[in-house]
């Protein structure tokens, strides 16, 4: 069987992009977040979930920091701080523009990533309110945060970067 020019040139250009494709992200850090959002209807919360890389987060808190440089664990005393953090970055506002107040939980690590709890009372439409999710956007310009919403058997997908840090709720 014999492999024609073209046919052997088209494989040679796909193994040579494949290759640059691997040495580009082995040349650049992949920095992303993921944020699940499930409506509890029984409590009448959103259970929110953000996942961040725990050495990002590390960075985007010694940013500025003049103390000692924070290592962030389970069971450390640096709650207060992930919580801040988190509420610069983690927004969400009614239909008519309202901001609404959520409940910091709690974090827990696993293996190299930081788990943060969140519980955001909802009632009344869903469409029209906005999410805010900048999370580490201001560290690294190459940022993607990915919320996942789940409301009943509605599942809806919002992407957000540097560039867009606020999405509608459609």
């Amino acid at each position: 069987m014999r492999i024609s020019q073209t046919t052997g040139k088209a494989a040679g250009l796909a193994v040579a992009c494949l290759l640059s494709l691997l040495f580009a992200f082995r040349a650049h850090d992949f920095h992303n977040s993921l944020t699940e959002m499930r409506y509890n209807a029984r409590t009448g919360n959103f259970e929110v979930e953000i996942k961040l890389f725990t050495d990002d987060l590390e960075t985007a808190l010694n940013k500025g920091n003049k103390g000692p440089k924070i290592h962030i664990q389970d069971n450390d005393k640096n709650d207060r701080l992930v919580e801040a953090y988190v509420r610069k970055h983690f927004k969400w506002s009614n239909p008519q523009g309202a901001l609404r107040p959520y409940q910091y939980v709690g974090k827990q690590n696993e293996l190299d990533a930081t788990w943060v709890f969140l519980e955001l009372p909802f009632s009344g439409p869903l469409p029209g309110c906005k999410i805010q999710q900048s999370a580490l956007t201001d560290v690294f310009d190459d940022q993607q945060n990915i919320v996942n919403l789940t409301f009943g058997a509605e599942k809806k997908y919002f992407l957000f970067n540097e560039k867009v840090t606020v999405r509608p709720v459609e």
